[in-house]
This record gives structure tokens, C-alpha cells and sequence, in this order.
């Protein structure tokens, strides 16, 4: 096992997770009424998501693929690819040598929109294609992007019945294989944010031949241990959601949060530029992903609300509930008449981590309410290799790895620069 930690360079006395002073118990209030109207939107006439990675990419003069891929239970996802930069396409044009090629898959309730809607100078995605490399981003079961199957509407719960573990071993295997094959290439760079490291894990976990398959890897707030998780709605969840019973079969196998015309309302006149109540869309970041952080970019929030919660299945949120009052990284637990049928054992079989033999570089954070401190570094001691980095400031949150004002030098800068030097020194080995 190697684990290395980088420690941040500066640090306080404060202790972790403190709430500002400056949150008022009207604006908590105000986010819990409107997460709480969120929650029912289930109930409330379902709109046309809004898809715009790939006009996004356009309108910045990227070129951009949509490509489909299906997965063995017969899902289909929409996946998008960017091949080349236009800064570099001068040079393309005269250098035909095989990019790197690089998967970036998103959180729950997210879509490949995270990695573009910083804009090209600073959104990982545009970064990577500027960089020189082949940029392929994911997208999951359920979300805007990916609501089809080849036999069930989404309009039936027999198209939610899925968690992300589902998600982990049939569509992110489906899309770094579809990459892989497009790109011709036998491996990748991946990077992956809050439930899209969760796939990460169950992949490797369950499948580890898929470990040959990636060069470097980097996770963005990462999620498998949740014994330290901090989000208040998770401890009132886990009471009642955390074990099976007649309420978390109520509740399993229903869209969640899909886009309704209440968003598409609350979008254009609460979040939109000069809005008196656009605190309460950054106020919404805060209070799930952490409170009190300085470096949200306040100007993406049309932008974030526009296209977030991009949809999931309320299995999904119940599984990691699971996990929060199990203490432990495992399956999801159907109770034990029917855990016995599926798994032929009373409880739900835990992820072998140490089947991931890549060597992980994961960043988080001090003031991240879904991936704690405590969580993350047990979960390096479990890896046969992981390489630490905690940011450096205590107020970075769950959002600030994909939209804060300074990701570019905090976090992008370092991925590329550590993929830089993977590639070098394998193309140097081979070429010796």
C-alpha cells in the first residue's frame, strides 16, 4: 500500500464545517422550503431538459461528436467527444501522431454540462483539448442526456431501477469501452466528480481487469466510506431511508428531480443576473455541498440552474443512505429475504477496493458536507496506492471543484500537469 499526502500550505485553527455567521436562519428557512419544493417536483409537469453541451462546445469554436452507446441492459446513453482544440489545429493539421485520450464522468444529478460551463479558460474539459488531448465526457442513466431504453419509457419505474452501482459496472464500462474503440487507443486518463468517483470504485472493484485500462486517475471530491458524511438531510434520510423497509420501497425506483417548468421559472427570474434573490441559488450550493465558501464563480449560476438537477433515480440518493448508516462500502441492501436470492448471502456484499491497482490521485477538501476529510483518507489506507491532495483552503466545498473562481490553478493545472508527466515518462519507457 503507498499513500502520499500533500498537506495544504495553509491552514487555521478553526475547526472544520464551521456554518458563517452571516447565514441567517431566514435564508436556511427560505433553502430548506425550496429544496423541500424541489424534492415534489416529481409532481409537477416534467419539461424538456435543457441539452446544451454540445451547442456550448460549438459557440466556442470546438469541434464537438455526439456519439450513443448501449450498454448490456440495453440503456442508452449520450456521450460527447471533443477531438482537437482550435488553437491546435494548425498544428493538427500537419502532425498526425495519437492523442492521449481522457473520460471525465459527472456527480449525481449532473450531466457532461459540469466540465464546459466555466468556458474555455478555465472548464477542465476545454483545458484537456487544449492541452492536446482526446476529451471524452460521460454521461450516466437517467440524466437529461441519457433517458432512453431500448425496450421501457422512463415514464414506468421498471426504467428506475437502478443505483449506481448499475451505473459503475454497465455505463461507465460501456462508455471507456466506446472511447476506447473510437479513439483506438488501450487506455485513458480519467477523471470523475462526488458520484462519478463512486462508479469509479465499483468498476475497478468489481470488474478490476478495467484497472488496465486507465493511465492516470483523479477524483474530485471522492465518495465510497460515508461514516463522517455532514449533510444534514442525510442524517434525517438515513433514519428513515437508511435500512430496507416499506418506506425505501415506496420511495425506490421513482425519478428524481427531474427539470420541471417551476425550475425553468425559478431560473429566469431568481438566479438570472441582477435578480435581488440570486443569494438563494448560491445559498442552495451552500447549504448541500458546504457553507460559507468564497470561491463560488457567481456568475455561472443561471448557467448551474438552467441545467442542474439533470435528474437521477431516488435509488440512487436511498443506496447512499445505506451507506452513511452501514459505515460501510457496499451493494444495495434489498433486505435479507431478497439478498439472499440475489447475492445468496443475509447482507449485501462490500466492494473489494483493493482491487484497484491503479494508483488514485484524490483531492478533497475541509468544508465538503458529501466526501469528509475522515472518509477519504480511511479509504486511501484500504487502496494498494493513493496519492493524496487537500485543498488548501478551509472553505472549499463540493461545488468549488468544478465552479470556483480559481479551480484552474487549484485543481485543473495539477491534473494535466501529472498527466503530462504520466505520458511523457511512458512514452519515454516505450520508446526506450
Amino acid at each position: 500500500m503507498c499513500i502520499k499526502m500533500q498537506q495544504p500550505t495553509t491552514t487555521t485553527a478553526a475547526t472544520r464545517r464551521q456554518t458563517s455567521c452571516s447565514n441567517s436562519k431566514m435564508l436556511q428557512m427560505l433553502l430548506l422550503a425550496l429544496l423541500l419544493l424541489l424534492l415534489l417536483s416529481g409532481q409537477i409537469e416534467p419539461v424538456d431538459g435543457l441539452k446544451v453541451t454540445a451547442s456550448l462546445i460549438t459557440n466556442h469554436n470546438y469541434p464537438v461528436e455526439e456519439h450513443t452507446v448501449h450498454t448490456p441492459d440495453d440503456y442508452i446513453l449520450t456521450i460527447y467527444r471533443i477531438p482537437t482544440s482550435p488553437k491546435l489545429q494548425a498544428q493538427n493539421q500537419t502532425q498526425e501522431k495519437k492523442k492521449p485520450v481522457v473520460f471525465l464522468q459527472h456527480g449525481i444529478l449532473c450531466a457532461s454540462d459540469d466540465w464546459i460551463i466555466n468556458g474555455p479558460e478555465t472548464s477542465l474539459a476545454y483545458m484537456f483539448a487544449d492541452a492536446g488531448y482526446d476529451v471524452w465526457l460521460g454521461n450516466a442513466r437517467g440524466n437529461t442526456y441519457s433517458r432512453q431504453h431500448k425496450h421501457i419509457h422512463p415514464d414506468t419505474s421498471d426504467f428506475w431501477k437502478f443505483s449506481w452501482h448499475e451505473i459503475g459496472v454497465y455505463d461507465l464500462a460501456a462508455m471507456l469501452d466506446f472511447a476506447l474503440a473510437v479513439s483506438d487507443s488501450k487506455s485513458l486518463h480519467f477523471v470523475a466528480h462526488s458520484q462519478g468517483t463512486t462508479t469509479y470504485f465499483v468498476l475497478m472493484s468489481s470488474l478490476p481487469w478495467y484497472n488496465e485500462k486507465v493511465r492516470t486517475v483523479h477524483l474530485l471530491a471522492p465518495i465510497a466510506y460515508m461514516r463522517n458524511h455532514s449533510f444534514i438531510l442525510s442524517k434525517l434520510g438515513g433514519m428513515l431511508l437508511g435500512s430496507p423497509s416499506v418506506l425505501s420501497w415506496v420511495l425506490g425506483n421513482m425519478e428524481l428531480l427531474p427539470i420541471t417548468s417551476i425550475q425553468k421559472i425559478l431560473c429566469e427570474h431568481v438566479c438570472s443576473v441582477g435578480s435581488m434573490l440570486k443569494f438563494l441559488c448560491s445559498g442552495l450550493l451552500d447549504f448541500i455541498g458546504g457553507w460559507g465558501t468564497r470561491h463560488l464563480n457567481h456568475t455561472l449560476l443561471t448557467d448551474v440552474c438552467e441545467t442542474h438537477p439533470a435528474g437521477a433515480s431516488t435509488t440512487q440518493i436511498i443506496h447512499y443512505l445505506q451507506l452513511y448508516t452501514s459505515g460501510d462500502f457496499r451493494q444495495y441492501d434489498h433486505g435479507k429475504e431478497q439478498n439472499e436470492i440475489i447475492y445468496r448471502q443475509a447482507e449485501p456484499p462490500s466492494y473489494n477496493v483493493q482491487n484497484i491497482n491503479s494508483c488514485v490521485n484524490m483531492y478533497y477538501s475541509d468544508n465538503d458536507y458529501m466526501s469528509a476529510v475522515e472518509d477519504v483518507e480511511y479509504l486511501a489506507t484500504l487502496l494498494p496506492c493513493a496519492d493524496l491532495y487537500r485543498i488548501p483552503y478551509k472553505d472549499w466545498n463540493h461545488y468549488d471543484f468544478l465552479w470556483s473562481v480559481n479551480v484552474k490553478e487549484v485543481i485543473n493545472n495539477r491534473i494535466i500537469d501529472k498527466m503530462h508527466r504520466y505520458d511523457m515518462e511512458h512514452d519515454a519507457a516505450i520508446s526506450f
